[in-house]
């Protein structure tokens, strides 16, 4: 049985997130995008209309494969642009103002740098209920093709909703974004709430994995979720994704205004964490690369990852702070080994990249998109990987007061990822929070903002230096003016705006 809690059809509906005129453009270009080449036919033929009336097996795969295109459109502006509220690099090609000096000077707009990280975001949530509502209708699927189709569907919805409230934070987002045009713009709710939205939405998923377990997917997966493509292991990706959305609801500032405290949510993190792609057991420090990630490539009409910068572009480069930060690997000469293998000086003899009035010189790039030395436009942008979750498991142990598992958890990353010797610091919550912090910050470089989203949820944004004089370090990215003037709200808004 097809499992789904949406009831509004997708034929007659907008997507008021950001506006009309966006779901007329990119629900046409972006949910029958041909950029992955993956033996499906043709997904730039298809209409919404094939799909609103008609639905098809090949309709309905071609718009999953919509689906996943969409959801990596913003993955490397992700990287760069909350990578650059963290610290952790910056873009200094000069070729758009607000890219370096929102982020690093402030106020971050409404409308140019801080209105970013939305809209495609919409747009994957809008293809995915486009999906959910025309595989019920496809005559030729089995009732298990379609459950395990859902799955898919609504697992890139949870995702999606994460990605806009790891930005958005406190001042919250919509989330009952289908809607007639005739009807009110959604109206936002707290950021605790997109979180339930979020582990809601993954546990229908299971649902219908569960529903379709005999039977197999009906498309092609892309590369990024090779590891994933049967019902058993998509359900690990799930729960992965689980008990992300636990921990960082676990520290979302609306959870003291009467969900449940953040122990009970991080216990139920540590049991998904039994069922993703982590288990239960022995730790294995080679798997530290498995994970599901955003596919990109060379191909004709494909898109590129952006941050494959070369040692000679002039455009993202590292923050000096990420050396001289580093602890010292075992032996006490060399800086820790992630940082020595994701941050390279540029050639010798290579004029630095500066900008007028930014005081970062740009002398270190990072590798961590590179293949050989060079830089490959086709690597892949994690979405979540196995080290990723080492750590996740170690914060949740923090916060239900297992310090032994939370400790065990950090030095096998120290000492596996960064050669780092064994922790031996304080025990203390606050003590190993910070240690936490440290290990996400290098192990997950320049991979999701992760430096700026911990230090935001943890109330510890003032360990961020602000690097040039002036700077200030954004503590929320703003709602865009187009949302506010679509509910009459003066800019900024949301549900608690940022002083």
């Amino acid at each position: 049985m097809l499992r789904t809690h949406r009831r509004t059809p997708s034929a007659a509906v907008r997507v008021t997130p950001f506006g009309r005129a966006a779901l007329a453009s990119a629900a046409a270009v972006i949910l029958f995008s041909a950029c992955y080449n993956y033996n499906l036919t043709d997904p730039n033929n298809q209409t919404l209309s094939s799909l609103t009336g008609n639905p098809t097996r090949a309709s309905v795969g071609a718009a999953v494969t919509g689906i996943f295109d969409a959801q990596r459109f913003d993955a490397p502006g992700y990287v760069w642009r909350v990578g650059s509220m963290g610290r952790e690099g910056i873009n200094l090609s000069n070729n758009n103002q607000p890219d370096f000096q929102e982020p690093y000077f402030g106020p971050l707009s409404s409308s140019e740098f801080g209105a970013s990280l939305w809209s495609p975001e919409y747009v994957t949530i809008r293809d995915a209920n486009i999906v959910l509502d025309a595989v019920a209708k496809v005559p030729d699927m089995t009732a298990g093709e379609k459950s395990l189709t859902a799955a898919v569907a609504q697992t890139a919805k949870a995702l999606m909703f994460m990605r806009v409230i790891e930005t958005r934070a406190q001042l919250g987002a919509p989330v009952d974004v289908d809607r007639p045009p005739t009807a009110t713009p959604a109206p936002f709710v707290s950021e605790d709430s997109v979180y339930a939205t979020a582990l809601h939405t993954l546990d229908s998923a299971r649902a219908n994995l569960a529903a379709g377990a005999s039977a197999s997917f009906p498309f092609s997966f892309p590369p990024g979720y090779s590891n994933f493509g049967t019902p058993a292991t998509f359900d690990q990706l799930t729960w992965a994704l689980t008990a992300k959305a636990l921990v960082l609801r676990a520290t979302a500032q609306s959870h003291a205004a009467g969900a449940p405290g953040a122990a009970s949510y991080y216990s139920q993190a540590i049991t998904a964490l039994d069922s993703s792609f982590l288990g239960s057991s022995a730790l294995v420090a080679t798997n530290f690369a498995l994970g599901a990630y955003f596919d990109f490539s060379n191909g004709l009409g494909d898109i590129q990852n952006e941050l494959a910068d070369p040692l000679t572009g002039v455009t993202f480069f590292a923050i000096p702070t990420i050396n001289t930060d580093a602890k010292l690997q075992v032996g006490g000469t060399a800086i820790d080994l992630r940082a020595i293998v994701k941050v390279v000086p540029i050639p010798a003899g290579s004029p630095p990249q500066v900008i007028s009035g930014v005081s970062v010189i740009g002398n270190l790039k990072f590798a961590v998109y590179f293949a050989g030395g060079n830089p490959n436009l086709s690597a892949p942008i994690p979405i979540i990987r196995y080290e990723e979750l080492v750590l996740l498991r170690a914060e949740a142990e923090i916060g239900t007061g297992n310090t032994a598992g939370a400790v065990n958890d950090l030095n096998f990353v120290r000492e596996n990822s960064g050669n780092l010797p064994a922790y031996s610091g304080a025990t203390t919550p606050t003590a190993l929070v910070t240690e936490l912090l440290y290990e996400r910050r290098y192990s997950l470089l320049w991979e999701q903002g992760t430096r700026w989203i911990d230090a935001r949820r943890f109330g510890v944004l003032n360990t961020i230096p602000p690097t040039v004089t002036n700077g200030q370090v954004p503590t929320v990215m703003p709602i865009p003016t187009t949302e506010c003037d679509a509910r009459n709200l003066p800019t900024p808004c949301g549900l608690g705006i940022a002083s």
